[in-house]
């Protein structure tokens, strides 16, 4: 009588000796300190990044324009060409364009920015985008490019963000006057003397309409007073 033969011991010998049999139609498991390396798939089909390429052209095209837009309407204000419709160049952004004050003059002052820095040689970051260069229009024109240096020294290894480039230009715009302007300018007006003459001549009126009141004329009679040593006080100042 015949033994029959059984077929698992002779595929279980087969392989790598690993003992892991391998299901049909895949590659075996790896084997033990094996690196195992895989392809990387691209981020994007061909067709997606067909369609990246149609969109950023729109995008960098739009920025192109907004500069170009800047150079267009500081033309018309510096040669006056506005006019011809407008008396004044606020009316023409306003009414002809639709622009409001703080689109206009960003429009201006980003494309001014962005023609300095890019004639400057040893800059070789150059400001992206508009909110960038919205940051640096506050500072003197003779310190832009410092303050932009500045802003890409804080940034390291990355690209200047609006945030930083407003944190580096700071230090370079000049310093508006604070509360201690105002006051000085209040103290300054308050050596003003001040006529209390009508203010008598209403009280006068007003104690001869009530002359049985008493209290009322008694009233009078200390507003009267308080009046007079204020108007003193005011001219013992002036003085």
């Amino acid at each position: 009588m015949k033994k029959s033969v059984s077929h698992r011991s002779k595929e279980g010998s087969k392989g790598s000796g690993s003992g892991r049999l391998s299901e049909p139609g895949k590659p075996p498991p790896p084997q033990s300190g094996a690196v195992e390396v895989c392809t990387p798939k691209p981020a994007l089909s061909l067709s997606e990044q067909t369609e990246l390429d149609e969109l950023e052209k729109v995008i960098k095209g739009g920025w192109k324009t907004f500069l170009e837009v800047g150079v267009a309407l500081a033309h018309v204000r510096d040669k006056g060409l506005y006019k011809g419709k407008y008396a004044n160049f606020e009316d023409y952004w306003r009414i002809e364009l639709g622009f409001s004050r703080s689109y206009a003059y960003n429009l201006i002052g980003s494309a001014e920015v962005n023609k300095q820095l890019s004639s400057i040689e040893d800059i070789t970051v150059k400001p992206l985008n508009e909110a960038q260069l919205r940051e640096l229009i506050p500072v003197p024109e003779e310190k832009r490019a410092e303050a932009w240096k500045s802003a890409i020294e804080l940034a390291g290894d990355n690209v200047p963000t609006a945030k930083i480039v407003h944190k580096a230009a700071l230090k370079f715009k000049p310093r508006r006057r604070g509360r201690a302007g105002k006051a000085k300018t209040k103290k300054a007006g308050s050596g003003k003397r001040i006529d209390v003459k009508p203010a008598l001549i209403l009280i006068d009126e007003a104690a001869g309409l009530v002359t049985g009141n008493a209290q009322l004329l008694d009233r009078l009679n200390n507003l009267r007073e308080m009046l007079l040593g204020w108007a003193g006080k005011t001219a013992r100042r002036k003085a």
